[in-house]
Protein backbone atom coordinates (compact mmCIF):
# COMPACT_ATOMS: atom_id res chain seq x y z
CA UNK A 1 0.00 0.00 0.00
CA UNK A 2 3.22 2.43 0.56
CA UNK A 3 4.37 1.92 -2.31
CA UNK A 4 1.32 1.80 -4.31
CA UNK A 5 0.89 5.60 -2.50
CA UNK A 6 3.94 6.36 -3.52
CA UNK A 7 3.97 5.43 -6.76
CA UNK A 8 0.59 7.69 -7.13
CA UNK A 9 2.03 10.84 -5.68
CA UNK A 10 4.80 10.33 -8.42
CA UNK A 11 2.63 10.26 -11.28
CA UNK A 12 1.21 13.43 -9.88
CA UNK A 13 4.17 15.23 -9.80
CA UNK A 14 5.01 14.44 -13.06
CA UNK A 15 2.39 15.50 -14.67
CA UNK A 16 3.25 19.15 -13.86
CA UNK A 17 6.87 18.57 -15.08
CA UNK A 18 6.36 17.39 -18.77
CA UNK A 19 3.42 20.22 -19.54
CA UNK A 20 6.63 22.43 -19.01
CA UNK A 21 9.15 24.48 -20.87
CA UNK A 22 12.02 23.45 -18.56
CA UNK A 23 14.88 25.30 -17.89
CA UNK A 24 17.37 22.66 -15.49
CA UNK A 25 19.21 23.95 -13.05
CA UNK A 26 21.87 22.91 -10.74
CA UNK A 27 22.49 24.34 -7.12
CA UNK A 28 25.19 22.46 -4.48
CA UNK A 29 25.93 23.62 -0.56
CA UNK A 30 28.04 22.62 2.54
CA UNK A 31 28.24 24.35 5.91
CA UNK A 32 31.25 23.17 8.21
CA UNK A 33 30.06 23.80 11.94
CA UNK A 34 32.47 23.78 15.27
CA UNK A 35 30.70 23.57 18.28
CA UNK A 36 31.58 23.20 22.31
CA UNK A 37 28.56 21.33 23.93
CA UNK A 38 29.09 21.34 27.94
CA UNK A 39 26.59 18.94 28.05
CA UNK A 40 25.98 16.87 25.04
CA UNK A 41 23.67 14.05 26.83
CA UNK A 42 21.58 16.75 28.59
CA UNK A 43 21.47 15.24 32.26
CA UNK A 44 22.72 15.93 35.40
CA UNK A 45 26.23 14.11 34.51
CA UNK A 46 27.66 17.05 32.23
CA UNK A 47 29.51 15.41 29.69
CA UNK A 48 31.31 17.78 27.51
CA UNK A 49 32.31 17.45 24.09
CA UNK A 50 33.60 19.19 20.95
CA UNK A 51 31.47 18.65 17.67
CA UNK A 52 32.73 18.83 14.16
CA UNK A 53 29.67 18.81 11.76
CA UNK A 54 29.70 18.75 7.62
CA UNK A 55 27.00 19.31 6.29
CA UNK A 56 27.01 18.64 2.30
CA UNK A 57 23.59 19.12 -0.12
CA UNK A 58 23.30 19.34 -3.72
CA UNK A 59 19.69 19.68 -5.93
CA UNK A 60 19.21 19.71 -9.33
CA UNK A 61 15.69 21.97 -10.25
CA UNK A 62 13.36 21.93 -13.43
CA UNK A 63 12.31 25.30 -13.55
CA UNK A 64 9.42 26.67 -15.77
CA UNK A 65 7.56 29.52 -15.46
CA UNK A 66 4.88 28.31 -13.29
CA UNK A 67 6.90 25.01 -11.74
CA UNK A 68 9.60 23.87 -10.29
CA UNK A 69 10.94 20.18 -9.58
CA UNK A 70 13.43 19.53 -7.46
CA UNK A 71 15.64 16.49 -6.63
CA UNK A 72 17.90 16.76 -3.78
CA UNK A 73 20.36 15.23 -1.46
CA UNK A 74 21.41 16.46 1.90
CA UNK A 75 23.73 14.56 4.23
CA UNK A 76 25.56 15.40 7.78
CA UNK A 77 28.55 13.83 8.89
CA UNK A 78 29.00 14.72 13.03
CA UNK A 79 32.32 13.36 14.79
CA UNK A 80 32.72 13.90 18.23
CA UNK A 81 36.20 14.40 19.90
CA UNK A 82 36.35 13.00 23.24
CA UNK A 83 33.62 10.89 22.71
CA UNK A 84 33.17 8.98 19.49
CA UNK A 85 30.55 6.20 19.91
CA UNK A 86 28.55 9.64 19.68
CA UNK A 87 30.11 10.09 15.74
CA UNK A 88 27.41 9.70 13.33
CA UNK A 89 25.97 10.21 9.45
CA UNK A 90 22.76 11.15 8.09
CA UNK A 91 21.55 10.90 4.65
CA UNK A 92 18.06 12.39 2.83
CA UNK A 93 17.24 12.21 -0.84
CA UNK A 94 14.10 13.00 -2.34
CA UNK A 95 11.90 14.69 -4.54
CA UNK A 96 9.87 17.93 -4.59
CA UNK A 97 7.55 19.48 -6.88
CA UNK A 98 6.25 23.28 -6.59
CA UNK A 99 2.93 24.91 -8.86
CA UNK A 100 1.78 28.36 -8.93
CA UNK A 101 -1.70 28.82 -9.52
CA UNK A 102 -3.65 31.67 -9.77
CA UNK A 103 -2.78 35.65 -10.19
CA UNK A 104 -1.38 35.41 -6.61
CA UNK A 105 1.08 33.00 -7.58
CA UNK A 106 -0.39 30.44 -4.43
CA UNK A 107 2.34 27.51 -4.60
CA UNK A 108 0.97 24.00 -3.68
CA UNK A 109 4.26 21.77 -2.58
CA UNK A 110 4.11 17.97 -3.02
CA UNK A 111 7.63 16.11 -2.03
CA UNK A 112 8.48 12.62 -0.98
CA UNK A 113 12.18 11.89 0.79
CA UNK A 114 14.15 8.81 2.46
CA UNK A 115 16.41 9.86 5.71
CA UNK A 116 18.56 7.00 6.96
CA UNK A 117 21.02 7.85 10.58
CA UNK A 118 23.76 5.89 11.15
CA UNK A 119 25.45 5.99 14.27
CA UNK A 120 27.82 3.45 15.68
CA UNK A 121 29.10 1.07 18.78
CA UNK A 122 26.35 1.37 21.39
CA UNK A 123 24.59 4.13 19.54
CA UNK A 124 23.94 1.73 16.74
CA UNK A 125 20.68 1.10 18.35
CA UNK A 126 19.57 4.52 17.82
CA UNK A 127 19.70 4.13 14.05
CA UNK A 128 16.60 5.78 12.02
CA UNK A 129 15.29 5.10 8.38
CA UNK A 130 12.58 6.85 7.72
CA UNK A 131 10.24 7.64 5.03
CA UNK A 132 7.99 10.78 4.40
CA UNK A 133 5.52 12.19 2.52
CA UNK A 134 3.86 15.37 2.26
CA UNK A 135 1.52 18.29 0.63
CA UNK A 136 0.66 21.64 1.76
CA UNK A 137 -0.86 24.46 -0.07
CA UNK A 138 -0.65 28.69 0.60
CA UNK A 139 -3.52 30.61 -0.60
CA UNK A 140 -3.43 34.64 -0.84
CA UNK A 141 -6.49 36.53 0.65
CA UNK A 142 -7.07 39.95 0.12
CA UNK A 143 -2.95 40.18 -0.52
CA UNK A 144 -1.77 40.68 3.42
CA UNK A 145 -3.84 37.55 4.58
CA UNK A 146 -2.64 34.21 4.11
CA UNK A 147 -3.79 30.62 4.84
CA UNK A 148 -1.46 27.43 4.74
CA UNK A 149 -2.61 23.97 5.27
CA UNK A 150 -0.74 20.47 4.54
CA UNK A 151 -0.62 17.34 5.72
CA UNK A 152 2.88 15.40 6.55
CA UNK A 153 3.11 11.45 6.56
CA UNK A 154 5.96 9.47 8.56
CA UNK A 155 7.25 5.85 8.25
CA UNK A 156 9.85 6.33 11.53
CA UNK A 157 12.06 3.13 11.67
CA UNK A 158 14.11 2.39 14.36
CA UNK A 159 15.68 -1.46 12.74
CA UNK A 160 17.93 -1.78 16.30
CA UNK A 161 14.81 -1.13 18.65
CA UNK A 162 11.55 -2.13 16.41
CA UNK A 163 9.23 -1.54 19.71
CA UNK A 164 9.21 1.62 19.21
CA UNK A 165 8.71 1.94 15.26
CA UNK A 166 5.56 3.58 14.29
CA UNK A 167 3.67 5.41 11.50
CA UNK A 168 2.83 9.31 11.83
CA UNK A 169 0.37 11.58 10.73
CA UNK A 170 0.64 14.97 10.88
CA UNK A 171 -1.93 18.13 9.88
CA UNK A 172 -2.05 21.80 10.12
CA UNK A 173 -3.24 24.70 9.44
CA UNK A 174 -1.96 28.18 9.97
CA UNK A 175 -3.65 31.85 9.30
CA UNK A 176 -0.93 35.05 8.80
CA UNK A 177 -2.07 38.56 8.53
CA UNK A 178 -0.24 41.76 8.06
CA UNK A 179 -1.03 45.04 9.04
CA UNK A 180 0.05 48.69 8.01
CA UNK A 181 1.37 49.22 11.08
CA UNK A 182 4.14 46.44 10.52
CA UNK A 183 2.42 43.95 12.38
CA UNK A 184 2.45 40.64 11.74
CA UNK A 185 -0.22 37.71 13.08
CA UNK A 186 0.25 34.00 12.88
CA UNK A 187 -2.14 31.78 14.13
CA UNK A 188 -2.06 27.99 13.84
CA UNK A 189 -3.11 24.85 15.18
CA UNK A 190 -1.47 21.53 14.26
CA UNK A 191 -3.13 17.52 15.15
CA UNK A 192 -0.33 14.77 14.98
CA UNK A 193 -0.92 11.06 15.39
CA UNK A 194 0.89 7.91 15.58
CA UNK A 195 0.88 4.60 15.39
CA UNK A 196 3.13 1.56 16.77
CA UNK A 197 4.36 -1.07 14.00
CA UNK A 198 3.68 -3.69 16.73
CA UNK A 199 1.26 -3.87 18.22
CA UNK A 200 0.24 -5.28 22.15
CA UNK A 201 -2.50 -6.26 24.48
CA UNK A 202 -0.54 -5.26 27.58
CA UNK A 203 -2.57 -2.62 29.96
CA UNK A 204 -1.53 0.17 30.20
CA UNK A 205 1.05 0.10 27.68
CA UNK A 206 0.49 2.37 24.45
CA UNK A 207 -0.07 1.36 20.93
CA UNK A 208 -0.82 4.64 19.42
CA UNK A 209 -0.57 8.43 20.52
CA UNK A 210 -1.79 11.74 19.92
CA UNK A 211 -1.16 15.54 20.48
CA UNK A 212 -3.01 18.98 19.92
CA UNK A 213 -0.99 21.72 19.28
CA UNK A 214 -1.70 25.72 19.17
CA UNK A 215 0.96 28.39 18.62
CA UNK A 216 0.36 32.09 18.68
CA UNK A 217 3.23 34.68 16.75
CA UNK A 218 3.09 38.30 17.02
CA UNK A 219 5.87 40.05 14.88
CA UNK A 220 6.51 43.83 15.19
CA UNK A 221 8.82 46.04 13.06
CA UNK A 222 10.55 48.55 15.59
CA UNK A 223 12.37 50.53 12.69
CA UNK A 224 13.76 49.86 9.24
CA UNK A 225 16.12 47.74 10.22
CA UNK A 226 14.81 46.35 13.98
CA UNK A 227 11.88 44.06 14.77
CA UNK A 228 10.84 41.54 17.82
CA UNK A 229 8.13 38.65 18.04
CA UNK A 230 6.33 37.33 20.70
CA UNK A 231 5.30 33.60 20.39
CA UNK A 232 3.44 31.35 22.94
CA UNK A 233 2.06 27.89 22.02
CA UNK A 234 0.21 24.99 24.02
CA UNK A 235 0.52 21.45 23.42
CA UNK A 236 -1.97 18.46 24.79
CA UNK A 237 -1.23 15.42 24.87
CA UNK A 238 -4.17 13.21 24.27
CA UNK A 239 -3.15 9.67 24.79
CA UNK A 240 -2.21 8.79 28.87
CA UNK A 241 -0.25 5.57 28.40
CA UNK A 242 3.36 5.21 27.29
CA UNK A 243 5.34 2.55 25.29
CA UNK A 244 8.43 0.87 27.31
CA UNK A 245 10.62 -2.03 27.25
CA UNK A 246 11.81 -3.63 30.41
CA UNK A 247 16.12 -5.13 30.84
CA UNK A 248 17.26 -6.71 33.66
CA UNK A 249 14.52 -5.25 35.98
CA UNK A 250 15.08 -1.80 35.00
CA UNK A 251 12.25 0.44 32.53
CA UNK A 252 13.21 1.98 30.15
CA UNK A 253 10.47 4.41 28.49
CA UNK A 254 10.44 5.38 25.15
CA UNK A 255 10.37 9.76 26.45
CA UNK A 256 13.71 8.96 27.96
CA UNK A 257 15.22 7.14 25.12
CA UNK A 258 14.19 9.24 22.52
CA UNK A 259 12.77 12.30 24.08
CA UNK A 260 9.18 11.50 23.14
CA UNK A 261 7.03 14.44 22.01
CA UNK A 262 3.59 12.46 22.78
CA UNK A 263 4.72 12.22 26.77
CA UNK A 264 4.22 15.08 28.10
CA UNK A 265 1.38 18.49 28.26
CA UNK A 266 3.35 21.15 27.77
CA UNK A 267 3.60 25.89 27.16
CA UNK A 268 6.15 27.89 25.71
CA UNK A 269 6.25 31.53 25.89
CA UNK A 270 9.23 33.56 24.59
CA UNK A 271 10.59 36.93 22.78
CA UNK A 272 12.78 37.33 20.05
CA UNK A 273 14.71 40.36 18.56
CA UNK A 274 16.54 40.99 15.74
CA UNK A 275 18.73 43.21 14.42
CA UNK A 276 20.12 44.27 11.27
CA UNK A 277 23.43 46.43 10.85
CA UNK A 278 23.69 46.72 7.37
CA UNK A 279 22.84 44.52 4.55
CA UNK A 280 25.80 41.71 5.31
CA UNK A 281 25.15 41.57 8.75
CA UNK A 282 22.45 40.37 11.25
CA UNK A 283 22.05 39.78 14.71
CA UNK A 284 19.11 37.79 16.34
CA UNK A 285 18.78 36.93 20.25
CA UNK A 286 15.95 34.89 22.09
CA UNK A 287 14.50 34.25 25.81
CA UNK A 288 11.91 31.51 26.04
CA UNK A 289 10.19 29.69 29.14
CA UNK A 290 8.51 25.85 28.39
CA UNK A 291 7.53 23.66 31.11
CA UNK A 292 6.87 20.36 30.56
CA UNK A 293 4.40 18.46 32.75
CA UNK A 294 4.80 14.43 31.65
CA UNK A 295 1.80 12.55 31.64
CA UNK A 296 2.93 8.81 32.35
CA UNK A 297 6.57 9.04 33.18
CA UNK A 298 7.48 9.44 37.38
CA UNK A 299 10.33 11.19 38.45
CA UNK A 300 13.72 9.41 40.22
CA UNK A 301 15.90 10.21 42.70
CA UNK A 302 19.76 10.40 42.35
CA UNK A 303 19.33 6.69 43.07
CA UNK A 304 17.39 5.80 39.87
CA UNK A 305 14.69 4.74 42.88
CA UNK A 306 10.93 5.93 41.07
CA UNK A 307 9.10 8.40 42.87
CA UNK A 308 5.25 8.98 43.33
CA UNK A 309 5.31 12.32 41.16
CA UNK A 310 4.76 12.72 37.70
CA UNK A 311 8.27 13.98 36.40
CA UNK A 312 7.86 18.24 35.37
CA UNK A 313 10.83 19.95 33.76
CA UNK A 314 11.16 23.66 33.75
CA UNK A 315 13.04 24.99 31.19
CA UNK A 316 14.64 28.94 31.04
CA UNK A 317 16.35 29.06 27.13
CA UNK A 318 18.52 31.78 25.62
CA UNK A 319 19.92 31.90 22.35
CA UNK A 320 22.02 34.84 20.99
CA UNK A 321 23.34 34.65 17.05
CA UNK A 322 25.41 36.51 14.40
CA UNK A 323 25.29 36.17 10.94
CA UNK A 324 27.75 37.22 8.76
CA UNK A 325 27.54 37.36 4.61
CA UNK A 326 31.01 37.64 2.71
CA UNK A 327 29.61 38.55 -0.86
CA UNK A 328 32.49 40.81 -1.13
CA UNK A 329 34.76 37.27 -0.99
CA UNK A 330 32.64 35.17 -3.01
CA UNK A 331 29.12 35.14 -3.39
CA UNK A 332 27.39 32.27 -1.30
CA UNK A 333 29.38 32.22 1.39
CA UNK A 334 28.40 33.23 4.94
CA UNK A 335 29.46 32.97 8.46
CA UNK A 336 27.76 32.79 11.49
CA UNK A 337 28.18 32.17 15.48
CA UNK A 338 25.98 31.47 18.24
CA UNK A 339 25.63 30.90 21.59
CA UNK A 340 22.62 29.06 23.60
CA UNK A 341 22.16 28.42 27.02
CA UNK A 342 19.83 26.39 28.69
CA UNK A 343 18.26 25.31 32.06
CA UNK A 344 16.09 22.80 32.94
CA UNK A 345 14.72 22.73 36.27
CA UNK A 346 13.34 19.30 36.92
CA UNK A 347 11.80 16.96 39.60
CA UNK A 348 14.03 14.08 38.57
CA UNK A 349 17.51 14.24 39.64
CA UNK A 350 18.54 12.72 36.29
CA UNK A 351 17.23 15.56 34.59
CA UNK A 352 17.80 18.64 36.46
CA UNK A 353 20.39 20.41 34.55
CA UNK A 354 22.41 23.22 32.65
CA UNK A 355 24.02 23.44 29.16
CA UNK A 356 25.66 25.52 27.05
CA UNK A 357 26.56 25.52 23.50
CA UNK A 358 28.40 27.65 21.47
CA UNK A 359 29.24 27.50 17.97
CA UNK A 360 30.84 28.52 14.91
CA UNK A 361 29.70 28.10 10.89
CA UNK A 362 31.01 28.62 7.96
CA UNK A 363 28.58 27.74 4.57
CA UNK A 364 28.67 28.47 1.06
CA UNK A 365 25.83 27.64 -1.70
CA UNK A 366 25.63 28.64 -5.74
Amino acid sequence: MIKQKSFMLLLFICSFIFTQNLFPQFNIYSDYQLIYDDNIFNNYLNTDDYINSLSLGSAYNFESEFNNFQIYYEGVFGDFTKNKIKSFNSHKVGIVNTHLFGDDYNPLNVGINYTLRNNRDDFTIYDFRQLSAYANFRHTIEETNFLISGYIFYRNEYPNFNVFSNYEHKAFIKWISNFESLTSVMVSTEFNYKKYFEQYNFNGYANDGSFLRLHLNIGQSLGENTGANLFASYRKNLSEKSRYVISDSLIFYEEEIFNDLYAFNSFEVGIGFAQIIDENIKLSSELKYSPKYFTSLYSADEFGNELDALREDKQISLGIGIEYQLTTILEGLDISATFNFIKNNSNDFYYDYSNQIYSVSIGYGF
